[in-house]
């Protein structure tokens, strides 16, 4: 019974964190007899009349013509290129910016519209955009390692630009940002083009623990580009964009594995960076003092060079007060991509015990009378996540020992976890949030109250699943002295429970699956190491210490060189197979 006591508390405890998170690999626990998150994939659209209509006419002319054997040459110069391919193959005159924004219009405009529902919303500018960055290329000026190269945001992230920022939220649907974001800033002083907004699941993921993630009332339902998967997120459409080739890179935002997660099952590399390395500055937030935005791209040399970009601020901006983030910020990161430095680097690699999943597998075939419903309901959970775990860790293994990597085995048991994100979210959401629309000049709500107020007006259309999450942090008491205790308190248990565990395991990165990092603020990469028997992507999480970015990276591109275990997804193959779904209909702009 002893073992039977630590299963279901682990059992429990999974499915606890997912619904905090709301960014897991399992879906939550039922939310009510009519409402619980999906348990089958890919998911229909409610019937309800909010969706954004993806405008395609300012591209008009230029998709009409855009011929079958462009398209055909330019699957073999574009399709799952990097973003040093696209550079040369436009250095060369094989290829313009102007072709490749058209390239993945086309793509978008034929597999996600009503289908992937990756992109939000697309820029009206870029083709613009696209040729102003091609005439200054024939004449020998380059902004930088983005010169012409299209990137997606998420839509949480502000652009002062004609498109809207939401966060997928009918409430601000109207709202366009005054200025950039300095991400975007940084972006576009990088030479990006800024193809347009991803869709993601609304609020970050935090509407009601039965709305599916992916799902937005203004992007729709993200759907997941290898098959009848959960697209997983809150940066649904940022992975699954870049996943499907729809554009070169993305960024992401992640309060707690909303970056990693996502990355992790559509095939992708993500990095989520330390707290503050990248400017969270203009991006609606969940809770502030853990959201951080990141790049997501096909390789680790793509997320490299688009953190690059992210980091490096023009000499107008306000330097970062830590002198050890401010001396990162302009680093370039892919000079880290070295195999000899992570050779020189000791990787923990966390694996769960084989007796005890022979033990779960025995309980679960003779479960014991008295075990209650949870428990046969969250063993098998447990069991697959517990087999997933291991069938990551030893392919991680492989590929590092492969390399002539130290590897560090470790009992999983024994690695810190996160502390318990219920008791944070609520009120950091409603902090966070209200001083966040503070500042801005005309905002359409002012506080969280507004928004929920507003949902409740016409709920079969704002909140098609409810709003459970949304109403428990405007019921919380926020801003408090008790939440910045318990903020400090959160803070400071993560990091010193990482730091020391690093320390006693003799290790300078991680493998494992644990939400510590995200309230120490330390960063996380994921990179793709195989795939399930049901053919769903899997993807390997390294997590390090503040600024351990070039450690993570370095080690991070030498599992990747050995597995090659990215392929690109079977779009047609895969849409096909999505049968009976429901699409609402796009709402009049």
């Amino acid at each position: 019974m002893k073992f039977l006591r630590r299963i279901l508390l682990l059992a429990l405890a999974a499915i606890a964190l997912t619904l905090a998170t709301h960014a897991a690999a399992v879906p939550p626990p039922p939310a009510g007899p009519a409402r619980a998150y999906p348990t089958e994939f890919p998911v229909s659209e409610p019937d309800y009349t909010s969706k954004r209509l993806r405008d395609f006419s300012p591209f008009e002319s230029a998709l009409a013509n855009f011929s079958a054997a462009r398209r055909s040459a330019l699957d073999a110069l574009v399709l799952e290129a990097t973003i040093s391919q696209l550079q040369q193959r436009m250095a060369s005159g094989d290829l313009t910016a102007e072709e490749l924004v058209v390239y993945y219009l086309d793509r978008i405009q034929r597999y996600d519209v009503n289908q992937l529902n990756s992109v939000m919303e697309l820029n009206p500018e870029a083709l613009t955009i696209a040729r102003n960055l091609d005439a200054e290329r024939a004449e020998g000026n380059l902004w930088g390692p983005l010169h012409g190269i299209p990137v997606l945001v998420k839509d949480n992230i502000t652009t002062g630009d004609q498109m809207h920022t939401t966060a997928g939220a009918v409430a601000l649907k109207d709202w366009r940002g005054d200025r950039d974001a300095q991400l975007v800033k940084n972006l576009r002083n990088s030479g990006a083009v800024i193809l347009g907004k991803a869709n993601l699941s609304e609020w970050a993921n935090y509407v009601d623990p039965a709305m599916p993630s992916g799902f937005s009332a203004l992007g729709g339902q993200t759907r997941h580009p290898y098959g009848p998967f959960d697209p997983l997120g809150s940066s649904s459409g940022s992975a699954v964009s870049v996943a499907a080739n729809l554009t070169a890179v993305s960024v992401g935002s992640e309060t707690a594995g909303s970056i990693v997660r996502p990355a992790a099952t559509n095939n992708i590399v993500g990095l989520k960076p330390t707290h503050g390395l990248v400017s969270g500055d203009y991006v609606i937030p969940l809770v502030d003092w853990m959201d951080v935005p990141g790049p997501m791209g096909r390789t680790v040399t793509d997320v490299a060079t688009l953190l690059s970009a992210l980091t490096h601020t023009d000499e107008g901006s306000e330097e970062n007060p830590d002198p050890a983030v401010a001396e990162l910020q302009s680093e370039d990161f892919t000079r880290f991509l070295d195999l000899e430095r992570a050779k020189q680097r000791r990787v923990g690699v966390a694996v769960i015990p084989e007796a005890t999943i022979t033990e779960l597998e025995a309980l679960l075939a003779n479960p014991p009378a008295d075990l209650p419903a949870e428990g046969l309901t969250a063993l098998p959970i447990l069991l697959r996540q517990f087999q997933m775990a291991n069938q990551t860790a030893n392919a991680a293994i492989a590929a590092l020992t492969q390399q002539g990597i130290t590897v560090v085995e470790l009992d999983n048991e024994t690695v810190p976890q996160a502390p318990d994100a219920n008791a944070a979210l609520p009120p950091g959401f409603k902090a966070s949030l209200n001083a966040f629309l503070s500042t801005l000049p005309n905002p359409p709500v002012t506080a969280l109250i507004d928004v929920v107020s507003f949902n409740y007006a016409d709920p079969a259309n704002r909140i098609p699943y409810g709003q459970d999450h949304l109403s428990t942090a405007q019921r919380s008491d926020s801003p408090s002295a008790a939440y910045t205790t318990l903020r400090e308190t959160h803070q400071t248990t993560a990091r010193t429970t990482l730091d020391q565990f690093f320390a006693e395991a003799g290790i300078d990165v991680l493998i494992a699956s644990t939400q510590a990092y995200a309230a120490a603020g330390y960063p996380a990469l994921t990179v793709p190491i195989g795939y399930a028997e049901t053919g769903e992507p899997l993807g390997v999480t390294l997590i390090g210490k503040a600024l351990s970015e070039p450690d993570l990276l370095a080690v991070g591109y030498a599992i990747e060189q050995a597995t090659q275990a990215r392929q690109p997804p079977d779009l047609d193959k895969t849409l096909a197979s999505f049968t009976n779904l429901h699409h609402a209909l796009p709402s009049p702009q």
